[in-house]
């Protein structure tokens, strides 16, 4: 499979070829990552499967051995959860203290393509709970 990947490296000749490897891997995406790198040189990072009980701690080896920038995260495996690698949130993942941003980003996000009008009316600042959250 290196092989190949390589055999359409030189064919195409990409601008950026980008490193995808599922966050939930751990630290044997590390030595994946090696191997691609020292085969295609590849210029970015995208993490996904963020939403799960992962950390990222992979995040800091593959960045570390390869020394290549994490580009992208993803909280799912589709391209509607893919957005731009901040690593102050990454490292407060890290320790345990939660995405609070990414948090708000998400729902702020969902909010601006659900119904506007609808959620004004039904979040106002005084109803807001859990329970309607859940309900929507």
């Amino acid at each position: 499979m290196m092989r190949e990947v390589a055999d359409v490296k030189a064919a195409v000749n990409p601008h950026e070829i980008l490193f995808v490897v599922d966050s939930m891997t751990g630290q044997d995406a590390v030595n994946t990552a090696k191997a691609f790198n020292d085969r295609l040189d590849f210029t970015g990072v995208v993490l996904t499967k963020l939403d799960g009980d992962t950390r990222g701690g992979a995040a800091l080896s593959i960045r570390y051995v390869v020394d290549k920038p994490i580009k992208f995260v993803s909280m799912g495996e589709k391209l509607d959860t893919l957005d731009v690698f901040y690593p102050e949130r990454m490292a407060q993942r890290i320790l345990g203290m939660g995405d609070i941003t990414t948090l708000w980003s998400v729902h702020r996000h969902s909010m601006t393509r659900c119904r506007p009008r609808n959620w004004k009316r039904r979040y106002a600042p005084t109803s807001l709970t859990l329970k309607t959250l859940r309900s929507s």
